[in-house]
């Protein structure tokens, strides 16, 4: 069964309290982030780049991937949760996908970073591919579900990103 978690903070709590510390956390890990980026570019030389963008096609991977450990609810399922209209039961088989697709394919660009990085193949070609597979994934996903889910209504990428935002604001998460 699903963990669900109430999308309002609890009675009497602060949403101030509750969103300050992770923002705080979070200016932290881009500082992080950014000094660790400048080693890796700097130790790395021309595979830089690609070692770059392939631990972040890994982080971001793990990111989705982590959520779909039994008993954990998928980060695409906690979304939905913030879209009025995505309250449905038949919905959860189907995020539940999605999110393993998005994990997959994080993954696989991971992967192929680091062939570049290694000199398999250029960079530049999967940095291209990348920005053309994720979005067709994440605006081929609405059609898809606007086809499967004709109960949801009009499925926006708007509504979709406001969910996002909304799950991001109010759910505090450990970082």
């Amino acid at each position: 069964m699903p963990v669900r978690h109430d999308p309002d903070p609890p009675p009497g709590s602060s949403r101030a309290g509750v969103t300050a510390m992770p923002a705080v956390l979070l200016l932290a890990l881009f500082a992080a982030e950014a000094a660790a980026g400048g080693v890796i570019l700097g130790a790395a030389g021309r595979a830089g780049p690609a070692l770059l963008a392939a631990l972040g096609n890994l982080l971001a991977s793990l990111q989705f991937g982590v959520t779909l450990r039994p008993g954990q609810e998928p980060l695409i399922s906690r979304y939905s949760r913030y879209d009025s209209a995505a309250r449905s039961g038949r919905l959860e088989r189907y995020t539940r996908r999605l999110t393993a697709s998005w994990a997959l394919l994080l993954a696989c660009f991971a992967l192929a970073f680091l062939g570049a990085a290694c000199g398999a193949w250029s960079a530049g070609l999967v940095s291209r591919l990348q920005l053309v597979l994720c979005p067709a994934l994440f605006v081929g996903e609405h059609w898809l579900r606007r086809r499967c889910f004709p109960e949801l209504g009009r499925v926006t990428l708007l509504r979709t990103c406001r969910a996002i935002w909304l799950s991001h604001m109010r759910v505090p998460h450990a970082l």
